[in-house]
């Protein structure tokens, strides 16, 4: 039960230090364009992201239900740091910016 409080502990501690944000698109902006059109395309990046990072952690195997628990941790934290580094990207790509 170690590794599954280790990450659960690892897990809070990060939510706490990335401040937990989700997003709807509404604080990435571009010249004259709609905050509608900001969010839409916010969300076909999110999109894309989730598509992209849909197989992290399909291939583990744990052997324990201790394993598993500290596995599906781990791999959440990964999935979500990769979607976000995605959806920047692919918003930066669209031309938008982060005030």
């Amino acid at each position: 039960m170690n590794n599954a409080v280790l990450g659960a502990t690892f897990a809070g501690v990060l939510c706490l230090v990335t401040g937990c944000k989700t997003s709807d698109g509404s604080d990435w902006v571009k010249d004259e364009t709609p905050r509608s059109a900001a969010q839409q395309d916010y969300a076909e990046c999110k999109y894309q992201a989730e598509s992209a990072t849909a197989t992290i952690g399909t291939n583990s195997h744990p052997k324990t239900m201790t394993d598993a628990i500290g596995d599906g941790i781990g791999d959440g934290i990964v999935k979500g740091m990769e979607q976000s580094d995605l959806i920047k990207d692919c918003m930066r790509a669209r031309g938008y910016n982060q005030p």
